[in-house]
Protein backbone atom coordinates (compact mmCIF):
# COMPACT_ATOMS: atom_id res chain seq x y z
CA UNK A 1 0.00 0.00 0.00
CA UNK A 2 1.48 3.42 -0.97
CA UNK A 3 2.77 5.43 1.98
CA UNK A 4 0.71 8.53 1.04
CA UNK A 5 -2.53 6.54 0.99
CA UNK A 6 -1.66 4.87 4.29
CA UNK A 7 -0.98 8.22 5.97
CA UNK A 8 -4.20 9.73 4.61
CA UNK A 9 -6.25 6.78 5.84
CA UNK A 10 -4.60 6.94 9.26
CA UNK A 11 -5.25 10.68 9.49
CA UNK A 12 -8.91 10.33 8.47
CA UNK A 13 -9.39 7.37 10.78
CA UNK A 14 -7.83 9.36 13.62
CA UNK A 15 -10.34 12.19 13.23
CA UNK A 16 -13.27 9.81 13.02
CA UNK A 17 -11.96 7.67 15.87
CA UNK A 18 -11.69 10.66 18.18
CA UNK A 19 -15.14 11.92 17.21
CA UNK A 20 -16.72 8.48 17.49
CA UNK A 21 -15.21 7.79 20.91
CA UNK A 22 -16.43 11.12 22.27
CA UNK A 23 -19.81 10.81 20.53
CA UNK A 24 -20.38 7.28 21.71
CA UNK A 25 -19.42 8.08 25.29
CA UNK A 26 -21.79 11.04 25.35
CA UNK A 27 -24.57 9.16 23.58
CA UNK A 28 -24.00 6.27 25.96
CA UNK A 29 -24.24 8.64 28.92
CA UNK A 30 -27.42 10.15 27.51
CA UNK A 31 -29.12 6.74 27.24
CA UNK A 32 -28.09 6.06 30.83
CA UNK A 33 -29.69 9.34 31.93
CA UNK A 34 -32.91 8.48 30.09
CA UNK A 35 -33.07 4.94 31.45
CA UNK A 36 -32.38 5.94 35.04
CA UNK A 37 -34.74 8.94 34.91
CA UNK A 38 -37.64 7.59 32.86
CA UNK A 39 -37.17 3.82 33.24
CA UNK A 40 -37.67 1.10 30.59
CA UNK A 41 -40.98 2.62 29.39
CA UNK A 42 -39.46 6.06 28.83
CA UNK A 43 -36.45 4.57 27.06
CA UNK A 44 -38.82 2.56 24.89
CA UNK A 45 -40.83 5.66 23.92
CA UNK A 46 -37.68 7.64 23.14
CA UNK A 47 -36.33 4.82 20.98
CA UNK A 48 -39.60 4.41 19.11
CA UNK A 49 -39.80 8.09 18.13
CA UNK A 50 -36.39 8.25 16.48
CA UNK A 51 -36.36 4.72 15.06
CA UNK A 52 -39.82 5.27 13.58
CA UNK A 53 -38.76 8.50 11.86
CA UNK A 54 -35.56 6.86 10.67
CA UNK A 55 -37.45 3.88 9.26
CA UNK A 56 -39.88 6.13 7.41
CA UNK A 57 -36.98 8.07 5.89
CA UNK A 58 -36.81 5.49 3.12
CA UNK A 59 -37.71 7.96 0.38
CA UNK A 60 -35.34 10.72 1.48
CA UNK A 61 -32.41 9.76 -0.74
CA UNK A 62 -33.22 6.99 -3.26
CA UNK A 63 -29.50 6.17 -3.39
CA UNK A 64 -28.55 9.47 -5.01
CA UNK A 65 -26.26 10.52 -2.14
CA UNK A 66 -24.08 7.42 -2.28
CA UNK A 67 -23.89 7.46 -6.08
CA UNK A 68 -22.96 11.15 -5.93
CA UNK A 69 -20.16 10.46 -3.42
CA UNK A 70 -18.74 7.58 -5.43
CA UNK A 71 -18.68 9.54 -8.68
CA UNK A 72 -17.07 12.61 -7.10
CA UNK A 73 -14.50 10.39 -5.34
CA UNK A 74 -13.54 9.00 -8.74
CA UNK A 75 -13.55 12.34 -10.58
CA UNK A 76 -13.60 15.64 -8.64
CA UNK A 77 -14.63 17.49 -11.82
CA UNK A 78 -18.07 15.91 -11.54
CA UNK A 79 -18.83 17.86 -8.37
CA UNK A 80 -19.95 21.02 -10.12
CA UNK A 81 -21.86 19.05 -12.72
CA UNK A 82 -23.83 16.83 -10.31
CA UNK A 83 -24.31 18.97 -7.17
CA UNK A 84 -27.08 21.38 -8.38
CA UNK A 85 -29.33 18.54 -9.56
CA UNK A 86 -28.58 16.35 -6.54
CA UNK A 87 -29.43 19.21 -4.15
CA UNK A 88 -32.68 20.02 -5.92
CA UNK A 89 -33.71 16.38 -5.99
CA UNK A 90 -32.87 15.88 -2.30
CA UNK A 91 -34.95 18.89 -1.30
CA UNK A 92 -38.00 17.60 -3.14
CA UNK A 93 -37.53 14.12 -1.67
CA UNK A 94 -37.22 15.57 1.83
CA UNK A 95 -40.58 17.35 1.53
CA UNK A 96 -42.27 14.24 0.13
CA UNK A 97 -40.83 12.07 2.88
CA UNK A 98 -41.97 14.48 5.59
CA UNK A 99 -45.50 14.40 4.15
CA UNK A 100 -45.44 10.59 4.35
CA UNK A 101 -44.36 10.73 8.00
CA UNK A 102 -47.16 13.18 8.86
CA UNK A 103 -49.85 11.10 7.16
CA UNK A 104 -48.82 7.76 8.66
CA UNK A 105 -48.33 9.21 12.14
CA UNK A 106 -52.00 10.20 12.29
CA UNK A 107 -52.96 6.52 12.36
CA UNK A 108 -50.43 5.42 14.98
CA UNK A 109 -51.89 3.90 18.17
CA UNK A 110 -49.91 6.37 20.27
CA UNK A 111 -50.84 9.34 22.51
CA UNK A 112 -51.09 12.75 20.86
CA UNK A 113 -47.97 14.11 22.55
CA UNK A 114 -45.90 11.30 21.04
CA UNK A 115 -47.37 11.96 17.59
CA UNK A 116 -46.43 15.63 17.90
CA UNK A 117 -42.85 14.74 18.82
CA UNK A 118 -42.65 12.39 15.84
CA UNK A 119 -43.81 15.13 13.48
CA UNK A 120 -41.25 17.54 14.97
CA UNK A 121 -38.50 14.96 14.55
CA UNK A 122 -39.62 14.44 10.95
CA UNK A 123 -39.47 18.18 10.28
CA UNK A 124 -35.89 18.36 11.56
CA UNK A 125 -35.02 15.26 9.53
CA UNK A 126 -35.66 17.23 6.32
CA UNK A 127 -32.64 19.39 7.14
CA UNK A 128 -30.61 16.28 7.98
CA UNK A 129 -31.42 14.63 4.66
CA UNK A 130 -30.30 17.69 2.70
CA UNK A 131 -27.18 18.24 4.82
CA UNK A 132 -26.07 14.67 4.07
CA UNK A 133 -25.19 15.84 0.56
CA UNK A 134 -22.46 18.04 2.04
CA UNK A 135 -21.18 15.19 4.20
CA UNK A 136 -20.87 13.12 1.01
CA UNK A 137 -18.85 15.93 -0.57
CA UNK A 138 -16.38 15.93 2.32
CA UNK A 139 -16.02 12.14 2.27
CA UNK A 140 -15.56 12.16 -1.52
CA UNK A 141 -12.58 14.45 -0.96
CA UNK A 142 -11.31 12.00 1.68
CA UNK A 143 -11.63 14.62 4.45
CA UNK A 144 -13.32 13.52 7.67
CA UNK A 145 -12.29 16.09 10.27
CA UNK A 146 -15.21 18.46 9.65
CA UNK A 147 -17.81 15.74 10.06
CA UNK A 148 -15.99 14.69 13.23
CA UNK A 149 -16.29 18.24 14.60
CA UNK A 150 -19.99 18.56 13.72
CA UNK A 151 -20.88 15.24 15.34
CA UNK A 152 -18.88 16.00 18.46
CA UNK A 153 -20.48 19.43 18.95
CA UNK A 154 -23.96 17.91 18.58
CA UNK A 155 -23.22 15.18 21.10
CA UNK A 156 -21.93 17.68 23.65
CA UNK A 157 -25.08 19.73 23.15
CA UNK A 158 -27.27 16.65 23.57
CA UNK A 159 -25.51 15.51 26.71
CA UNK A 160 -25.24 18.91 28.42
CA UNK A 161 -28.38 20.75 27.27
CA UNK A 162 -30.45 17.57 26.98
CA UNK A 163 -29.21 16.30 30.33
CA UNK A 164 -30.09 19.56 32.08
CA UNK A 165 -33.58 19.62 30.55
CA UNK A 166 -34.16 15.98 31.47
CA UNK A 167 -32.92 16.51 35.03
CA UNK A 168 -35.27 19.40 35.73
CA UNK A 169 -38.31 18.33 33.69
CA UNK A 170 -38.09 14.55 34.18
CA UNK A 171 -40.26 14.29 31.08
CA UNK A 172 -39.63 13.11 27.53
CA UNK A 173 -41.18 15.95 25.40
CA UNK A 174 -38.89 18.86 26.47
CA UNK A 175 -35.90 16.53 26.30
CA UNK A 176 -36.67 15.56 22.69
CA UNK A 177 -37.08 19.23 21.76
CA UNK A 178 -33.61 19.94 23.19
CA UNK A 179 -32.14 17.09 21.16
CA UNK A 180 -33.74 18.37 17.95
CA UNK A 181 -32.17 21.79 18.53
CA UNK A 182 -28.77 20.08 18.67
CA UNK A 183 -29.48 18.24 15.43
CA UNK A 184 -30.25 21.55 13.71
CA UNK A 185 -26.91 22.92 14.92
CA UNK A 186 -25.11 19.85 13.55
CA UNK A 187 -26.71 20.12 10.11
CA UNK A 188 -25.90 23.82 9.81
CA UNK A 189 -22.27 23.01 10.58
CA UNK A 190 -22.23 20.18 8.03
CA UNK A 191 -23.54 22.47 5.30
CA UNK A 192 -21.05 25.22 6.18
CA UNK A 193 -18.11 22.81 6.23
CA UNK A 194 -19.17 21.07 3.03
CA UNK A 195 -19.33 24.38 1.19
CA UNK A 196 -15.55 24.71 1.66
CA UNK A 197 -15.19 22.23 -1.21
CA UNK A 198 -17.67 23.95 -3.53
CA UNK A 199 -17.01 27.04 -5.61
CA UNK A 200 -20.68 28.05 -5.69
CA UNK A 201 -23.86 26.34 -4.49
CA UNK A 202 -26.57 26.23 -7.12
CA UNK A 203 -29.86 24.33 -7.05
CA UNK A 204 -31.61 22.96 -10.11
CA UNK A 205 -35.04 21.36 -10.38
CA UNK A 206 -34.87 19.23 -13.53
CA UNK A 207 -37.07 16.11 -13.31
CA UNK A 208 -35.56 14.73 -16.51
CA UNK A 209 -32.09 14.72 -14.97
CA UNK A 210 -33.48 13.20 -11.77
CA UNK A 211 -34.80 10.25 -13.76
CA UNK A 212 -31.33 9.77 -15.23
CA UNK A 213 -29.80 9.90 -11.74
CA UNK A 214 -32.28 7.32 -10.46
CA UNK A 215 -31.39 4.85 -13.18
CA UNK A 216 -27.83 4.84 -11.83
CA UNK A 217 -28.54 5.24 -8.11
CA UNK A 218 -31.52 2.97 -7.45
CA UNK A 219 -29.37 -0.03 -6.38
CA UNK A 220 -27.88 2.14 -3.61
CA UNK A 221 -31.39 3.16 -2.55
CA UNK A 222 -32.48 -0.47 -2.32
CA UNK A 223 -29.39 -1.20 -0.25
CA UNK A 224 -30.19 1.75 2.02
CA UNK A 225 -33.83 0.65 2.27
CA UNK A 226 -32.91 -2.89 3.20
CA UNK A 227 -30.28 -1.64 5.64
CA UNK A 228 -32.88 0.55 7.35
CA UNK A 229 -35.16 -2.46 7.67
CA UNK A 230 -32.19 -4.41 9.00
CA UNK A 231 -31.33 -2.01 11.79
CA UNK A 232 -34.63 -0.30 12.64
CA UNK A 233 -37.43 -2.77 12.11
CA UNK A 234 -36.71 -4.72 15.30
CA UNK A 235 -37.24 -1.70 17.57
CA UNK A 236 -40.36 -0.50 15.74
CA UNK A 237 -41.96 -3.95 15.48
CA UNK A 238 -41.14 -4.73 19.10
CA UNK A 239 -42.84 -1.52 20.23
CA UNK A 240 -45.96 -1.98 18.10
CA UNK A 241 -46.32 -5.72 18.83
CA UNK A 242 -45.35 -5.87 22.52
CA UNK A 243 -45.03 -2.35 24.01
CA UNK A 244 -42.75 0.28 25.51
CA UNK A 245 -41.28 -1.87 28.32
CA UNK A 246 -39.92 -4.65 26.08
CA UNK A 247 -38.61 -2.01 23.69
CA UNK A 248 -36.75 -0.33 26.54
CA UNK A 249 -35.25 -3.64 27.68
CA UNK A 250 -34.07 -4.39 24.15
CA UNK A 251 -32.77 -0.86 23.56
CA UNK A 252 -30.63 -1.01 26.70
CA UNK A 253 -28.86 -4.13 25.41
CA UNK A 254 -28.59 -2.79 21.88
CA UNK A 255 -27.09 0.46 23.16
CA UNK A 256 -24.10 -1.44 24.51
CA UNK A 257 -23.75 -3.22 21.16
CA UNK A 258 -23.80 0.13 19.35
CA UNK A 259 -20.83 1.27 21.40
CA UNK A 260 -18.63 -1.13 19.45
CA UNK A 261 -20.03 -0.31 16.00
CA UNK A 262 -17.95 2.85 15.77
CA UNK A 263 -15.03 0.58 14.78
CA UNK A 264 -16.46 -0.68 11.45
CA UNK A 265 -17.98 2.76 10.85
CA UNK A 266 -14.52 4.33 11.00
CA UNK A 267 -12.96 1.66 8.78
CA UNK A 268 -15.69 1.93 6.15
CA UNK A 269 -15.88 5.74 6.17
CA UNK A 270 -12.13 6.10 5.69
CA UNK A 271 -11.58 3.31 3.16
CA UNK A 272 -14.67 3.49 0.92
CA UNK A 273 -13.63 6.54 -1.17
CA UNK A 274 -10.14 5.04 -1.52
CA UNK A 275 -11.61 1.69 -2.58
CA UNK A 276 -13.71 3.42 -5.26
CA UNK A 277 -10.64 5.23 -6.59
CA UNK A 278 -8.28 2.24 -6.36
CA UNK A 279 -10.77 0.05 -8.24
CA UNK A 280 -10.01 2.24 -11.26
CA UNK A 281 -6.33 2.95 -10.60
CA UNK A 282 -4.61 0.14 -8.67
CA UNK A 283 -6.30 -3.24 -8.16
CA UNK A 284 -3.35 -4.72 -6.27
CA UNK A 285 -3.39 -2.00 -3.62
CA UNK A 286 -7.16 -2.41 -3.37
CA UNK A 287 -6.71 -6.11 -2.62
CA UNK A 288 -4.21 -5.34 0.15
CA UNK A 289 -6.50 -2.69 1.65
CA UNK A 290 -9.47 -5.06 1.67
CA UNK A 291 -7.60 -7.98 3.21
CA UNK A 292 -6.08 -5.91 5.99
CA UNK A 293 -9.45 -4.35 6.80
CA UNK A 294 -11.08 -7.81 6.84
CA UNK A 295 -8.50 -9.33 9.18
CA UNK A 296 -8.65 -6.41 11.59
CA UNK A 297 -12.47 -6.30 11.75
CA UNK A 298 -12.76 -10.08 12.17
CA UNK A 299 -10.33 -10.23 15.09
CA UNK A 300 -11.83 -7.23 16.89
CA UNK A 301 -15.35 -8.52 16.24
CA UNK A 302 -14.62 -11.93 17.76
CA UNK A 303 -12.97 -10.33 20.80
CA UNK A 304 -15.99 -8.04 21.18
CA UNK A 305 -18.44 -10.94 21.04
CA UNK A 306 -16.57 -12.76 23.79
CA UNK A 307 -16.52 -9.64 25.93
CA UNK A 308 -20.25 -9.04 25.59
CA UNK A 309 -21.10 -12.63 26.49
CA UNK A 310 -18.80 -12.76 29.53
CA UNK A 311 -19.45 -9.29 30.98
CA UNK A 312 -23.11 -8.83 30.01
CA UNK A 313 -24.52 -8.85 33.55
CA UNK A 314 -21.81 -6.60 34.94
CA UNK A 315 -22.27 -4.09 32.10
CA UNK A 316 -26.05 -3.89 32.30
CA UNK A 317 -26.17 -3.43 36.09
CA UNK A 318 -23.31 -0.93 36.08
CA UNK A 319 -24.80 1.22 33.35
CA UNK A 320 -28.57 0.87 33.59
CA UNK A 321 -29.24 -0.50 37.05
CA UNK A 322 -31.10 -3.53 38.36
CA UNK A 323 -34.38 -2.49 36.69
CA UNK A 324 -32.77 -3.63 33.43
CA UNK A 325 -31.68 -7.12 34.55
CA UNK A 326 -33.86 -8.68 31.78
CA UNK A 327 -31.53 -6.98 29.28
CA UNK A 328 -28.63 -9.26 30.28
CA UNK A 329 -29.80 -12.27 28.27
CA UNK A 330 -30.66 -9.99 25.33
CA UNK A 331 -27.12 -8.55 25.35
CA UNK A 332 -25.55 -12.02 25.33
CA UNK A 333 -27.59 -13.02 22.30
CA UNK A 334 -26.83 -9.78 20.43
CA UNK A 335 -23.15 -10.16 21.25
CA UNK A 336 -23.00 -13.15 18.90
CA UNK A 337 -23.96 -10.83 16.02
CA UNK A 338 -21.05 -8.41 16.55
CA UNK A 339 -18.49 -10.13 14.23
CA UNK A 340 -21.15 -10.39 11.52
CA UNK A 341 -22.04 -6.70 11.89
CA UNK A 342 -18.40 -5.72 11.58
CA UNK A 343 -17.81 -7.78 8.44
CA UNK A 344 -21.09 -6.83 6.77
CA UNK A 345 -20.09 -3.17 6.89
CA UNK A 346 -16.87 -3.96 5.05
CA UNK A 347 -18.46 -6.36 2.54
CA UNK A 348 -21.14 -3.85 1.60
CA UNK A 349 -18.68 -1.00 1.24
CA UNK A 350 -16.36 -3.09 -0.93
CA UNK A 351 -19.09 -4.35 -3.26
CA UNK A 352 -20.53 -0.85 -3.68
CA UNK A 353 -17.14 0.74 -4.28
CA UNK A 354 -16.22 -1.81 -6.95
CA UNK A 355 -19.41 -1.47 -8.99
CA UNK A 356 -21.21 -4.56 -7.68
CA UNK A 357 -23.99 -2.72 -5.92
CA UNK A 358 -26.67 -4.89 -7.58
CA UNK A 359 -25.11 -7.98 -6.03
CA UNK A 360 -25.12 -6.39 -2.59
CA UNK A 361 -28.68 -5.20 -3.18
CA UNK A 362 -29.83 -8.78 -3.65
CA UNK A 363 -28.04 -9.89 -0.48
CA UNK A 364 -29.46 -7.10 1.68
CA UNK A 365 -32.92 -7.52 0.16
CA UNK A 366 -33.06 -11.21 1.00
CA UNK A 367 -31.69 -10.81 4.52
CA UNK A 368 -33.90 -7.78 5.26
CA UNK A 369 -36.99 -9.78 4.30
CA UNK A 370 -35.71 -12.64 6.43
CA UNK A 371 -35.21 -10.21 9.32
CA UNK A 372 -38.79 -8.91 9.13
CA UNK A 373 -40.28 -12.41 8.98
CA UNK A 374 -38.13 -13.68 11.86
CA UNK A 375 -38.87 -10.59 13.95
CA UNK A 376 -42.61 -11.04 13.51
CA UNK A 377 -42.50 -14.73 14.45
CA UNK A 378 -39.97 -14.53 17.28
CA UNK A 379 -41.22 -11.28 18.86
CA UNK A 380 -44.74 -12.65 19.23
CA UNK A 381 -43.40 -15.76 20.97
CA UNK A 382 -40.29 -14.54 22.81
CA UNK A 383 -40.51 -10.73 23.00
CA UNK A 384 -37.19 -8.88 23.13
CA UNK A 385 -35.18 -12.11 23.11
CA UNK A 386 -36.88 -13.06 19.85
CA UNK A 387 -35.86 -9.76 18.27
CA UNK A 388 -32.25 -10.42 19.31
CA UNK A 389 -32.27 -13.91 17.77
CA UNK A 390 -33.70 -12.49 14.53
CA UNK A 391 -30.84 -9.98 14.41
CA UNK A 392 -28.18 -12.67 14.86
CA UNK A 393 -29.63 -14.98 12.21
CA UNK A 394 -30.13 -12.24 9.59
CA UNK A 395 -26.69 -10.69 10.16
CA UNK A 396 -25.06 -14.11 10.00
CA UNK A 397 -26.84 -14.94 6.77
CA UNK A 398 -25.71 -11.66 5.20
CA UNK A 399 -22.08 -12.42 6.13
CA UNK A 400 -22.20 -15.92 4.70
CA UNK A 401 -23.74 -14.83 1.40
CA UNK A 402 -21.34 -11.89 0.98
CA UNK A 403 -18.31 -14.02 1.84
CA UNK A 404 -19.31 -16.70 -0.67
CA UNK A 405 -19.64 -14.13 -3.43
CA UNK A 406 -16.31 -12.48 -2.63
CA UNK A 407 -14.59 -15.85 -2.29
CA UNK A 408 -15.57 -16.82 -5.82
CA UNK A 409 -14.82 -13.42 -7.35
CA UNK A 410 -11.63 -11.42 -7.93
CA UNK A 411 -10.44 -11.31 -4.32
CA UNK A 412 -10.15 -14.17 -1.89
CA UNK A 413 -10.81 -13.12 1.69
CA UNK A 414 -8.20 -15.26 3.37
CA UNK A 415 -5.15 -16.81 1.80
Amino acid sequence: MPESLKLRLIKNAGWLFGAEVISKLLAYGLIVLISRTLGPEGLGQYSFIFYYVGLLGIFSDLGVGFYFMREVARDKNKLGELLPDVLGFKMVLAVINFAIIMILTVFLPKPEWMKLLIVMAGAEAMLTWVAQVFVRIMYAHEVTKYEAIAKTVERFWAFIAGGIVLYYSRALPPFVVALLAGYVLREVMRIKFGMKFVDAVRIRFRPGVWVSLLKKSYPFWLIGLFTLIYYRTDMVMLNLLIGDYETGIYRAAYTLIEVSLFIPNIVVSTTMPSMARLHKEDRKTLEVLFKKSFQMLLLIGLAGAAGYIIFARFGIILVFGKKFIPSVSILRILGVAVPFMFLNSLFGSFLNATGRELTFTKITGFTALLNVVLNYIFILHYGAAGAAVATVVSQGMASVLSALILWTSTFQIIQ
